[in-house]
């Protein structure tokens, strides 16, 4: 039964084929190899071969690519034996983090949250007493 592990990535290696990666008594026979962030005794890894597991092992790699570009969490269901550290990816997939309300610049050209510039519009004559200051002081 494979096992699931998730997070951001610390490593994305990617090397020839034969090579491959762990000590003798715990090689994993892969050709991408990933790591996560605080777990830097464990890899993962699976093969990019020429067969019909091929175009999903493609699209793996780019999956892997963009949680290791963006920060975004991946996900991995994964085989390993027992006692071993490095596993075998079997399937991957991606989550985003929640998305914040994006910065809002305000008339005086302040960043604000949304929320805040709303607050700031509302009361009107703050904002122009600011940027008349501002003037006023040249």
């Amino acid at each position: 039964m494979p096992l699931n592990l998730s997070g951001q990535l610390s490593l994305l290696r990617v090397h020839d084929r034969g090579t491959k990666f762990g000590p003798p008594s715990d090689r994993i026979d892969v050709e991408v190899v990933v790591q996560f962030v605080g777990r830097p005794t464990e890899a993962f890894g699976f093969q990019l071969r020429d067969d019909s597991k091929g175009p999903a092992r493609e699209g793996m790699l780019g999956l892997m690519r963009d949680g290791f570009n963006y920060g975004w969490t991946v996900n991995i269901d994964y085989d390993i034996k027992a006692g071993k550290k490095n596993g075998t990816i079997i399937r991957t997939w991606l989550t985003k983090p929640a998305r914040r309300p994006p910065p809002v610049v305000t008339g005086g050209g302040v960043l604000a949250t949304a929320r805040s510039a709303k607050r700031a519009k509302s009361t009107g004559k703050r904002g122009k007493k600011t940027t008349a200051k501002r003037r006023a002081s040249g």
